[in-house]
């Protein structure tokens, strides 16, 4: 393929702000799954776990409780404990992870910055567009420093994927022959509204707290301890790992980016484009769609569990007066 001359001279100021594709292809649950720190030891006592709020004292069953129901939270501890090392790792960045990504993050977002900025043959659009993206991402890596754990990957997408609509939007303000002008413009409102999106779940979700998580793990990582829990502990704790689940489904956040690849992609119809157009389009198009698909398929643990219980008959009902005092499991073993 032969690339514009035009394209390699200014193309080159963007490619920093590139880089940050490679570190979209792992973010939010991907890159935690991958990274995140190993759940509390089986057997760990609950008070050094930090499990204040689940007291271990209690007793291994209320007189008034049939057999029936105790066998049913005993079998729902036994659910939760696998969702809650998913979970774990899916919320958990450790202590390295969030410096280390924040740290190429905030590097690529101040370099490239500057590099547009100092640029003398960037017309003024393309200049702030690009200048946009680099400030996100330079944003993206200092704010993964100062936000709680939970939300520290989920911050570094966000980041990410508004990046690279400004990195677009840039290419699409650039008359290049390289590719037709729809396929940058269609990848750039992708990744826009999915950044939007992300950004918006940030705002909306409120996560159960990391430390907490591992609280409850430890407190259904073994039968031992499982056998101690009333049946308001295992609700508490169920409540704490449905928690996890974000307000905005994952395949919502990424549906975008996946129609504006298919998007992208459309040109490659145009018989009267020159074939050089057609085949990058279709190629930038159709890897992000594929890109994206892939990150829509992620098995959320809350939702897992869900899974689990249907299959072993029992099923999610509110508890209490109003539903507030808690969950409670009914079906048949």
């Amino acid at each position: 393929m032969v690339i514009s001359s035009r394209f390699m001279r200014h193309g080159w100021r963007a490619v920093l702000m590139g880089a940050a594709v490679a570190l979209l292809s792992t973010p939010g649950s991907a890159a935690a799954h991958e990274a995140g720190a190993p759940p509390q030891q089986a057997g760990t006592p609950p008070q050094q776990a930090g499990a204040a709020a689940h007291e271990a004292s209690a007793p291994v069953w209320d007189e008034t409780e049939s057999r029936e129901d105790i066998a049913q939270r005993r079998e729902r501890a036994a659910l939760l404990a696998p969702r809650f090392q998913d979970a774990i790792r899916l919320h958990s960045t450790g202590k390295a992870l969030p410096i280390l990504l924040g740290g190429v993050f905030g590097g690529i977002g101040a370099v490239s910055l500057a590099g547009v900025i100092v640029a003398g043959d960037i017309d003024t659009p393309r200049r702030l567009a690009w200048a946009t993206g680099s400030a996100s991402l330079l944003a993206g890596g200092i704010a993964a420093f100062a936000a709680p754990e939970t939300y520290r990957i989920q911050v570094l997408g966000t980041a990410g994927l508004l990046s690279q609509g400004s990195l677009w939007l840039g290419f699409a303000l650039d008359d290049s022959r390289t590719f037709s002008r729809t396929t940058p413009i269609a990848l750039s409102a992708g990744y826009y509204l999915s950044g939007a999106l992300s950004g918006l779940n940030l705002a909306l979700s409120d996560y159960t707290p990391v430390s907490r998580l591992r609280a409850d793990h430890a407190l259904v990582a073994t039968p031992a301890w499982r056998a101690r829990l009333t049946g308001a502990q295992v609700a508490g704790i169920e409540r704490d790992l449905l928690g996890t689940a974000p307000a905005i489904p994952n395949w919502a956040i990424y549906l975008p980016i996946a129609l504006g690849g298919l998007a992208a992609a459309a040109p490659a119809l145009d018989s009267e484009l020159p074939a050089e157009q057609r085949l990058t389009g279709v190629t930038l198009g159709l890897l992000t769609s594929m890109w994206s698909f892939a990150m829509m398929d992620v098995d959320h643990p809350a939702q897992a569990y869900q899974r689990d219980l249907r299959r072993a008959g029992l099923g999610l009902a509110p508890s209490g007066p109003e539903g507030t005092a808690g969950l409670t499991v009914s079906g048949e073993l």
